[in-house]
């Protein structure tokens, strides 16, 4: 059985001293060292704040958590209750990762969630409900937050699906874009609502927020059915072979896959470990023309996106969508 933790109401005291307020420590345009900082009355050491973790350009530790401080009411509704898969990069973007799920101590502050994997091992995930306990999984090397499709009150229920539109190695960021549209078309046919974001990375990412009545296994197949189809009209820009060795190298992978239980997608405004620290950012649909790129949205660009645009996915924590009828529509394709 899953098990969750809550904490607890803090008890809040005086800093204590050689303590740094939060607000006052990210005034500051570096820092380095470790440093403690209180937070709600709560301390929490941040370490390594110097270090460099995009090398080219010469963004450290302190310019992440800076970012993940600004923005944090921002991306906190999209990790609240959502168990993390944290993937760490304790020494920057080109050191080594290794993705780390379950935590051994997890400190008094965090909320987590319990239980037990395939092998009957008891796994405790982090959750990011608050500001200290973002920057705790921030300060273990997490540049970008995967949360998981559904909340801990649901696990097996999520609240959206999602399409991860991946290019192949000769594919063209307009063709992604081109399928990123065709997928729009597809949604609209069956009556649904997609919201895009980029990757990040290379692609884009089409979020469907649902009610949180259907399980993973019902996503999945109902998901590839939509994949097959965008593909099936879009064969030579699309596929959704799941075996690289049968995909062509200028094909678009529409990966429906991300949504088996227990997998994820970088998380709106996410930092990703990529040059130039590109974010995930959330698009309105007229944006995906021809002027769209990547590279316009970084860990330095997003703050200003933010305060212009305001919070563009915001529906898809809102918004819930039956699928009754758009399954019922499928079933004629």
């Amino acid at each position: 059985m899953a098990k969750v933790r809550s904490r607890p109401k803090l008890n809040l005291r005086a800093r204590s001293i050689g303590k740094i307020d939060v607000k006052e420590f990210f005034t500051a345009d570096e820092q380095s060292g470790d440093k403690t900082v209180t937070i709600e009355g709560s301390n929490l050491k941040l370490t390594n704040l110097d270090k460099v973790y995009w090398p080219d350009e010469g963004y450290t530790k302190f310019d992440l958590l800076k970012y993940y401080y600004t923005i944090a009411d921002t991306i906190l509704p999209y990790l609240k209750d959502r168990p993390l898969i944290l993937k760490r990069y304790p020494n920057g973007i080109e050191g080594e990762m290794f993705y780390q799920h379950n935590l051994e101590s997890p400190p008094e502050f965090l909320d987590y969630h319990q239980r037990i994997d395939s092998d009957g091992k008891l796994i405790t995930y982090a959750i990011a409900n608050d500001l200290i306990s973002l920057l705790y999984v921030v300060n273990l090397g997490t540049i970008t937050q995967n949360p998981w499709f559904s909340r801990t009150q649901s696990s097996s229920n999520p609240d959206f699906f999602a399409f991860d539109l991946d290019p192949m190695e000769k594919a063209t960021f307009d063709q992604v874009k081109k399928i990123a549209l065709e997928v729009k078309k597809m949604l609209d046919e069956l009556g649904l609502k997609g919201y895009p974001k980029t990757s990040g990375s290379s692609g884009i990412h089409i979020y469907v927020p649902i009610k949180s009545e259907y399980t993973y296994g019902d996503i999945v197949p109902f998901a590839k059915k939509i994949a097959t189809e965008v593909a099936e009209r879009n064969p030579s820009d699309a596929t959704v072979r799941r075996m690289v060795r049968d995909r062509k190298g200028t094909q678009v992978y529409v990966d429906y896959l991300q949504n088996i239980e227990g997998k994820s997608l970088a998380a709106p405004y996410s930092v990703r470990e990529k040059p130039h620290a590109m974010a995930s950012a959330p698009l309105e649909w007229k944006e995906i023309n021809k002027k769209l790129t990547l590279e316009q949205f970084t860990m330095k660009t997003m703050p200003a996106r933010i305060k212009k645009k305001g919070d563009l996915f915001a529906e898809v924590l809102k918004k819930r969508q039956s699928l009754a009828s758009a399954m019922k529509k499928l079933r004629s394709f």
